[in-house]
């Protein structure tokens, strides 16, 4: 079974800039407004998911070199076409961070949703 570039399990905080996800974000709209607004993304981000993958993998106008993404739930649940965008893009993003060393972003899920994150993203 292939593996996400997720954590699942409770993460300890040094100097990081994070942001918790909160639960019950069943829409798009609502998550990427929450998303654009604690990550700080630029005037220009237009609340697409073209527009949130341009941003999420630029970050550069944060200046903390660890970024942490906590979600409480797995946003967008009742809706997985959308839920599987959400998770592909930032799964592929944290990727590209691993191989590029000017930021450490890392994004987790509470245990529970390991293997339905896991379905959506490669199944």
């Amino acid at each position: 079974m292939r593996k996400t570039g997720f954590v699942f399990e409770e993460i300890p905080i040094n100097s990081a800039f994070s942001i918790e996800v909160p639960s019950k974000l069943l829409s798009k709209n609502a998550l990427l407004d929450f998303l654009g607004n604690g990550l700080h993304f630029p005037d220009y981000f237009g609340g697409n998911w073209d527009a949130f993958e341009e941003c999420i993998r630029d970050l550069s106008w944060l200046k903390e070199h660890n970024i942490v993404i906590r979600h409480l739930d797995l946003p967008l649940e009742n809706e997985p076409p959308s839920a599987r965008i959400y998770l592909s893009i930032l799964n592929d993003v944290i990727g590209k961070f691993k191989a590029n060393s000017l930021h450490n972003l890392i994004v987790a899920f509470p245990t529970q949703y390991m293997e339905k994150i896991e379905m959506l993203i490669f199944d």
